[in-house]
Parts: structure tokens; sequence; C-alpha cells
């Protein structure tokens, strides 16, 4: 048994190997999230272009992480699952700008709440294998999950300037903690043989 769990150990630790596509979604994310609030005026139909386009790379990034991994975290299927969820909804919008117009709310709600998931899961991978951060990690996906639950609460009724304001403090908030993720994908052998 005791074999076997440090086979996994050393499966688990080994570094991935594009862990920068996740520290360039989150850049980019970040820089998205400034952009709202540098132009709040054209945010609104500038959010909805710009974030067909973002999923898309999300959703490209994730998949070549998850399927280019040799990391064995519980967080592969859930990067797996939402880079393919992230890729379908990116192309629709691509597609349909006009839609996007229509149910960005709802849309960016969802897509933060499930991406916040996510996050929390990959926090708990962190603190079962005691890598540091994790409570950091759990604490930034909990904080995106209520800025997810506060735009879809009245995503229509809420007016646009609120969902501008929550979009940009969420996309900062994802772009942050992606970058913090993928810093730990970088550094996780180091981490496992402090530990």
């Amino acid at each position: 048994m005791k074999r076997h769990f440090e086979n996994l150990i050393s499966r688990a630790s080994r570094v991935v190997r594009h862990w920068w596509l996740m520290a360039i979604a989150g850049v980019l994310c970040i820089l998205a999230g400034i952009a709202v609030f540098v132009f709040p005026l054209q945010s609104y139909v500038f959010l909805s272009i710009m974030f067909g386009i973002l999923i898309l790379f999300v959703g490209a990034s994730q998949l070549i992480i998850a399927s280019t991994s040799s990391n064995y975290l519980a967080m592969k299927g859930y990067i797996l699952a939402g880079g393919v969820m992230d890729l379908i909804l990116g192309i629709f919008l691509c597609i349909y700008p006009n839609v996007t117009l229509i149910l960005l709310p709802v849309m960016l709600g969802i897509w933060m709440m499930y991406h916040s998931f996510m996050i929390i899961a990959f926090g708990g991978d962190m603190e079962n294998f005691r890598l540091r951060g994790s409570k950091m990690t759990i604490f930034g996906g909990v904080l995106l999950l209520i800025l997810s639950i506060l735009v879809l609460i009245n995503p229509f009724g809420a007016g646009v300037a609120t969902v501008i304001v929550l979009a940009g403090v969420g996309l900062i908030v994802f772009g942050c903690l992606f970058c913090m993720i993928a810093s730990k994908l970088r550094h996780i052998h180091e981490e496992f043989e402090i530990s």
C-alpha cells in the first residue's frame, strides 16, 4: 500500500509541461477585467465580444494542459470537462455574438460558477497532498463562487452597470487564481520534495 501511495505521489508530482498556458489565460482574464473598468461605456459590448474569444482561449489551454499533463491530481478531470465546456461555449458565442449581448449575465455567472468549483477542487487536492497555498486557493474559489451567485441572482434586473462591475471583478479574481494555479503546477515537484 505504501509503495502504491509513493507511486501515486511521484506521478502527481511531475511538472505540468504546459503550465504557462494557464498563466497566459490568467493574465488575459486580468487584462480583460481591467479593460472593463477602464472603458465602462463600451464595456458591455466589449465584454460580450471579448468573452467568446477569451473562453475559447481558456478552453483550448485547459484541454492542452489536461491532455499533455502527466498530473494525476483530481483536477485533471475538472480541467478536461471545463476545457470542453469552454470550447463549446466559446464557439457558440463567437458564431452568435448577438445572443451574447442578451444572455451575457447568465453565461458569465454559470461560467464563473463552474470554474469556482474547479478551483475549490484543486485547493482540496492541494490540501490532501499538503501543498502550501491550499487555503488561499479554496478561499479564492469561494470568492469566485459568491461573485457568480451575485451575477445569477437577478441577471436581467440588476442593470448593466452591476453586471459590468461584477464581471470585471470576477475576471480579475479568476485571472489571479489561474495565475496562482499555474505557479503551483509549475512548482508542484518542488512542493512534494519539501513536504
